[in-house]
C-alpha cells in the first residue's frame, strides 16, 4: 500500500466516525436540543469531511459538502432558523454525504446531478437569508469556492514585529503545526472568520526559514499575528474560531494597551510598476541572525516550543492510534493459544509434582494470573460501544414512519454498553429487521391506537445491558402484539405446522422466525416476502446468541437478543457426560447440586422437573439429550442449575464436575457443522476437544424422549 493509499484509508476511517457523530448530533437536534455546541459540532464535522475530500480530489463530495457547510454556517450564526424542514433537509443531506464517501471509497462516480435538489435548497435558503447586495441591489452570488484569495504584497522586513500604531484591542499569535495542514485545514478560512467579527490587521511572520539544503518540504515556516483594534470582541468568540484546529496549533491571545500612533519614515509603497523581484524577496527572508528577535515558529512544524504556554494548549488526555483489526485478531489468537498452553501445564501437575516442585507451582500461578490479565486487556481492545449500531436506527425509524404513515418515536438506552467488535459487526442486519418488524407489524396506525386508548405516537425502545457474561439487546414496542390465532393459522396453511399439532404461546410466537413466513398478504418494499426474521435468527445463532420473544396481545412485543460478550475466550465449568468432556459457560450457571440432595419430580407428560426453593425447573439429562452411554448411579451424579435467558432456569444433569477454567472458543459451523444444543467447541489442556453447551438452545429443543413437552 502506497503512502497516499494509507492517507486515504485514514481519511475514510475518520469519515466513518464523523458520519456516526453527525447522525447522533442530528438525532439530538431533532429531539429539540438546538444548542450552539450541537451546531458547531455538525459544522466542524462537515468541514473536516470537505477538507479531507478536497485533499484527495473528490470534487463531487467537496462541492456538496461546501454548500451544506455554508447552510450550517448560516444556522450557527443565527441567520437561518433550524426549523423541522431544515432538520429534515440536513438529515437527508447527511445520507448523501455518506453516499459520496462510500462511492469515493470504492472508486465509483455518482451521477453528476446527485444531491442537486438538496444543493439548490441550500442555496435558496442562504440567498433568502442574505438578501440583496446593499451596494448594487443585486442578489448576492454564491462563491464557487470557499477561498476568495486575492494576492497582496506583504512587507517582510523583520522590523514588522514592532507594535507601533496598535490601538487598544487584542493581539492573536497563531502558530499552525504540520498536523493542521495534514488534516486539510486552511488558515485563510480562520482569518476570514476573524475578519467578520471586526476590523483586523493580519501580519505574516516569516522567520527562521532555513537555507535550501536544510529546507523541509513538510515543514511550517509561517505564523500569523492578528491585531484587533476593537476591544469589544470577546476573547471566547476569538477562541471559538480556532476550535477546529485545537491541538494542531499554538494560540496566544493577549490584551494590548493603546499606544500613540507613530508615522514610519521608511515605509515602502509598492505599486504594480515597482514590484520587487523574487531575488529581492529571497534576501528579505534569509535566516535571521542570533541577535534578531526570538522565533515564534520552529524550523520543523512538529518541534514547536514556547516559553509561555498558550492558555488553550491541549491538556494531556486519552491518546489513541489506529490499528488494523487483523493485527488485533492475531494477538487474540496468540492469547488463545497461551490460554490453552497454560491450561495444559496446570492439568499435567499432579499432587506428587505439586508437593515436590512448589516453586514451579507458584510460577504457574503467576503465569495464570498474567495470562488472565493479558486476555482481559486484549478483550478490552476489541470491545466497542453498541452506539455505533444504535446510532443508525433513528434514521431507519424516521423512514419507516414516513413510509407507513404512522407516528413512531425511538428510545435508546445503554448505548455505551461495550461488546466485542466481531459481535457488533453481526448486529446491524438483525436489528434493522427487528426494528422494521416492530414498525410495520407491531405499531398500529394512528386511528387504531386512538381507538385502543393509546397515544397517537407509538414507541419502540432499543436498549442494551450486560447480564453476567452476556449482553442483552432488547427491542420492545407498545403496539398490538402478536396475533397468535392468525400466526398459527397461516403457519398451518403454509405447512409449517401440522393441522393437529398443538403449540404453546411461546412456540407460536417463535413461528415468526420460520423461513418464508410472513403475515402480510401483499408484498411491499417493507415486508411480505417472508425474509427478515429468519435472517435475525440465523445471524444471531452464528455468533452463539439466542433470540427470546415475549408478546402481550394489545400491549406490545419484546424481543431479546442474548449475545456473548466475546467470541474469543470464555470462563467455563468443565463437566463430564458419558465419559466425554463438556463445558458450560460460567456466566449461565447459578449453582450446582448433588443428585442425592436434589428434589426431583415428574409432570403428567413424563417430563422431569427439579424443585428449587419453591420453583419448578425443567431438567435435561445431558447423557440422554446427546444419546451417550451412562452407567453411573444417579445419586452420584450432579445437577448444574443454569439461567437460560436471564429469567428462566434450566437444570442440566451431568456425570461429574471437573472444575473451572478458561477456554478458547472455536466455531463448529466454520470447522464442521451446526449442532443443535451445542454453541461451539474448544481444545482442552490434554489436547482433547470439549463441546460448549448451548443452554438456551437446549431449553428450546428438549431431549428426544420429550419432544412434545412445551
Amino acid at each position: 500500500m502506497s503512502e497516499l493509499d494509507e492517507f486515504k484509508a485514514t481519511f475514510f476511517d475518520e469519515c466513518s466516525e464523523l458520519l456516526i457523530e453527525l447522525e447522533e448530533q442530528f438525532t439530538a437536534i431533532e429531539e429539540g436540543d438546538k444548542s450552539p455546541d450541537r451546531m458547531h459540532a455538525v459544522f466542524r464535522a462537515i468541514h473536516s469531511v470537505k477538507g479531507g475530500a478536497g485533499a484527495f480530489g473528490f470534487t463531487g463530495l467537496v462541492g456538496f459538502a461546501h454548500e451544506f457547510e455554508t447552510l450550517l454556517d448560516f444556522v450557527r450564526n443565527d441567520k437561518i432558523e433550524m426549523t423541522n424542514e431544515v432538520i429534515v433537509l440536513c438529515i437527508r443531506s447527511n445520507d448523501i454525504i455518506a453516499d459520496f464517501v462510500e462511492a469515493a471509497k470504492v472508486g465509483e462516480e455518482l451521477a453528476s446531478d446527485y444531491g442537486a435538489v438538496e444543493k439548490e435548497k441550500f442555496i435558496s435558503l442562504c440567498k433568502a437569508s442574505s438578501g440583496d447586495d446593499e451596494e448594487t441591489g443585486e442578489p448576492v452570488e454564491d462563491e464557487e469556492f470557499d477561498i476568495d484569495f486575492t494576492p497582496v504584497m506583504i512587507n517582510l522586513d523583520e522590523e514588522m514585529g514592532d507594535d507601533e500604531g496598535i490601538s487598544e484591542g487584542w493581539l492573536v499569535k497563531f502558530v499552525p503545526h504540520r498536523e493542521l495542514y495534514i488534516s486539510a485545514n486552511d488558515p485563510i478560512l480562520l482569518l476570514r472568520e476573524l475578519a467578520e467579527m471586526s476590523d483586523i490587521e493580519v501580519k505574516a511572520v516569516l522567520i527562521d526559514i532555513p537555507t535550501l539544503p536544510d529546507f523541509e518540504p513538510m515543514g511550517v515556516y509561517c505564523s500569523w499575528e492578528i491585531s484587533f483594534s476593537d476591544d469589544s470582541v470577546e476573547e471566547e468568540l476569538i477562541r471559538e474560531v480556532f476550535e477546529f484546529v485545537d491541538g494542531d496549533c499554538d494560540l496566544e491571545i493577549t490584551k494590548i494597551e493603546a499606544k500613540p500612533i507613530q508615522e514610519k519614515q521608511d515605509d515602502v509603497d509598492f505599486d504594480s510598476e515597482n514590484l520587487p523581484s523574487f531575488a529581492d524577496l529571497a534576501d528579505e527572508i534569509k535566516p535571521v541572525e542570533a541577535e534578531k528577535p526570538a522565533a515564534t515558529v520552529a524550523a520543523k512544524g512538529t518541534e514547536q516550543t514556547s516559553k509561555s504556554p498558550s492558555k488553550t494548549a491541549p491538556v494531556a488526555g486519552v491518546q489513541s492510534i489506529r490499528v488494523d483489526l487483523d493485527k488485533v485478531d492475531r494477538v487474540v489468537n496468540m492469547v488463545g493459544e497461551l490460554v490453552i498452553t497454560q491450561s495444559m501445564l496446570t492439568q499435567q501437575m499432579d499432587d506428587h509434582l505439586k508437593h515436590q516442585y512448589q516453586e514451579l507451582i507458584r510460577g504457574l500461578e503467576v503465569l495464570a494470573t498474567t495470562t488472565r490479565g493479558l486476555q482481559d486487556s486484549v478483550m478490552a481492545i476489541r470491545a466497542q460501544p453498541v452506539k455505533s449500531v444504535f446510532s443508525r436506527m433513528p434514521r431507519l425509524v424516521r423512514e419507516l414512519a414516513t413510509k407507513t404513515g404512522k407516528k413512531i418515536k425511538l428510545e435508546t438506552v445503554g448505548e455505551n454498553t461495550e461488546i466485542d467488535k466481531t459481535v457488533i459487526e453481526q448486529l446491524s442486519d438483525p436489528l434493522t429487521h427487528m426494528i422494521r418488524n416492530s414498525a410495520d407489524h407491531g405499531i398500529e396506525s394512528v386511528e387504531n391506537r386512538v381507538k385502543a386508548g393509546k397515544s397517537e405516537t407509538g414507541t419502540i425502545r432499543l436498549s442494551a445491558e450486560q447480564a453476567g457474561g452476556s449482553i442483552l439487546i432488547i427491542i420492545e414496542d407498545d403496539g398490538a402484539g402478536i396475533n397468535r390465532e392468525r400466526v398459527l393459522q397461516l403457519a398451518r396453511d403454509k405447512g409449517v405446522v401440522g393441522e393437529d399439532q398443538q403449540l404453546s404461546d411461546d412456540q407460536i410466537d417463535n413461528l415468526i422466525f420460520a423461513p418464508g413466513f410472513s403475515t402480510v398478504e401483499e408484498v411491499s418494499d417493507l415486508s411480505g416476502r417472508g425474509v427478515g426474521m429468519d435472517v435475525v435468527l440465523s445471524n444471531i445463532n452464528k455468533i452463539g446468541g439466542a433470540v427470546i420473544v415475549k408478546s402481550w396481545p394489545g400491549k406490545g412485543t419484546r424481543m431479546t437478543l442474548r449475545l456473548p460478550l466475546t467470541l474469543a475466550v470464555l470462563d467455563v465449568m468443565l463437566v463430564k457426560v458419558g465419559g466425554c468432556p463438556y463445558v458450560i459457560p460460567l456466566s449461565s450457571i447459578v449453582e450446582t447440586i448433588q443428585n442425592s440432595r436434589a428434589d426431583f419430580g415428574k409432570l403428567p407428560t413424563g417430563a422431569k422437573v427439579l424443585q428449587v426453593r419453591g420453583e419448578y425447573v425443567h431438567s435435561i439429562d445431558l447423557a440422554d439429550r446427546f444419546e451417550l452411554p451412562n452407567d453411573i448411579n444417579d445419586k452420584d451424579r450432579f445437577v448444574v442449575l443454569c439461567e437460560a435467558d436471564g429469567t428462566n432456569k434450566l437444570a442440566l444433569i451431568v456425570d461429574s464436575i471437573i472444575g473451572q477454567q478458561q477456554v478458547v472458543i472455536k466455531s463448529l459451523e466454520e470447522n464442521f457443522e451446526r449442532i443443535e444444543g451445542i454453541a461451539g467447541g474448544t481444545i482442552l489442556g490434554d489436547g482433547s476437544v470439549g463441546l460448549i453447551v448451548d443452554v438456551q438452545g437446549l431449553r428450546n429443543s428438549p431431549s428426544p424422549s420429550h419432544r412434545n413437552v412445551a
